[in-house]
């Protein structure tokens, strides 16, 4: 391959990472409660968060880029509720109210058009600094299937939480859910990136000049 080729090829392939929007969702970081929650349920202005105020559904949201929405399962109309701390070393997380042995949140992360959505991992903390059984799953938005499962325990005393790590990628969204408990399991850290879908002639050449690079390398051996 000629080098002006291969320069425009590793350029290309640079614009398009580039373009990436790496995001975290952070429920806070300590000692003061942030700004994210609501007093009437998950709607109206922001607020300071408190033990059990419910999170905003606007918070995340970025204006063509992701939306943002927070369920709780067995109660859809309130959504999932703050809390600062004892989730192991976790300070501010998400619950749902209910039960260990009756509560499901659901978070989902649906891209703008065009974009792709990838999910890079989340942490969860157990109430109240010890450990506690939970089940996780996430979907692609619109598909029954899942494409992770978990089942077991969560949390380490005071010392840590636990730290799930992916590389789950959905155009339509990624829907991450835990159950069972919910309650006395928290979720904290929701690290995503959200990149455009490469036209159809960018994905060719793409995959024309990285074809063309494995040649001249066996060419070279």
């Amino acid at each position: 391959m000629k080098p002006a080729i291969l320069l425009s090829l590793l350029s290309l392939l640079a614009s398009v990472a580039g373009s990436a929007s790496a995001i975290t969702l952070d429920f806070g970081n300590g000692p003061n409660p942030p700004m994210i929650c609501s007093a009437t349920s998950g709607t109206g202005p922001y607020t300071n968060c408190g033990a059990g105020i419910s999170i905003n559904q606007t918070y995340g949201d970025v204006a063509g880029v992701v939306d943002v929405t927070y369920t709780n399962v067995l109660s859809p109309t309130n959504p999932l509720v703050w809390w600062p701390d004892s989730y192991n070393n976790l300070y501010g997380v998400l619950w749902a109210q209910g039960s260990d042995a009756a509560s499901h949140a659901r978070i989902d992360l649906v891209p703008a058009a065009g974009q792709q959505l990838t999910l890079q991992g989340f942490d969860l903390g157990a109430y109240s600094n010890t450990t506690r059984a939970t089940n996780v799953a996430v979907y692609a938005i619109g598909s029954a299937t899942a494409l992770y499962t978990f089942a077991g325990n969560v949390g380490n005393s005071n010392v840590s939480a636990t730290p799930f790590s992916f590389n789950l990628s959905s155009a339509t969204g990624i829907r991450i859910e835990f159950f069972n408990s919910a309650f006395n399991v928290g979720i904290d850290n929701i690290r995503f990136d959200v990149a455009p879908i490469p036209e159809p002639g960018t994905l060719a050449l793409m995959l024309a000049g990285m074809a063309a690079l494995a040649a001249r390398a066996r060419r070279r051996r």
